[in-house]
């Protein structure tokens, strides 16, 4: 069984700085320093263990929305990759969401890119067909063209509402900016 832990009462913060630094380039994350101030109501940082709680497998960030839950960052660490680890955990929170859940992908342009896509959608989630951009965790103009994948299916009008809540509350930045 996996247990997912708070940063905050997890024994491995530097595993958890560590993978989160490398997993994910500077433009598809925040500073690692900046998360103590997200809020805290809202936004969970999980490290993924194993049974006993001493060997970290991974890490989870979310936020919690009314609306849904979204996934911001999801990695298991090098060396476990492709044991099925990353299956199990993601399972395991899915399992514990009754409400929509929704993450941002890349556009497949690679093997490990287009692996990623497949994974998601191998355990039910869909791709959504309309265009996003993920804004800049960094204050500049440089922004990441993303895929929106979703536990339900969604359609247009969902869409720009889920889009709206993830530049407003994640990235704080204005909606009708980014259009």
């Amino acid at each position: 069984m996996i247990q997912l832990t708070d940063l905050s009462q997890s024994d491995h913060p530097h595993f958890a700085k560590d993978l989160f630094e490398s997993a994910f380039p500077d433009e598809e994350r925040p500073p690692f320093g900046e998360l103590k101030h997200r809020n805290k109501d809202r936004f969970h940082f999980m490290v993924a263990t194993n049974d006993d709680g001493d060997e970290p497998i991974g890490i989870l960030t979310y936020w919690t929305f009314d609306e849904f839950v979204y996934i911001e960052h999801f990695a298991i660490d090098e060396d476990l990759r492709n044991q099925g680890l990353g299956k199990a955990v993601f399972l395991n929170f899915l399992s514990q969401q009754t409400q929509q859940v929704v993450l941002e992908v890349e556009h497949p342009h690679d093997e490990t890119s287009e692996h990623r896509i497949e994974f998601y959608a191998s355990m039910g989630l869909f791709t959504n067909p309309q265009d996003y951009l993920q804004p800049s965790y960094h204050g500049d103009q440089v922004t990441v063209p993303m895929i929106i994948m979703t536990k339900y299916e969604i359609d247009d009008d969902e869409f720009d509402e889920i889009r709206d809540i993830l530049y407003r509350e994640v990235y704080k930045c204005r909606p009708s900016n980014m259009r």
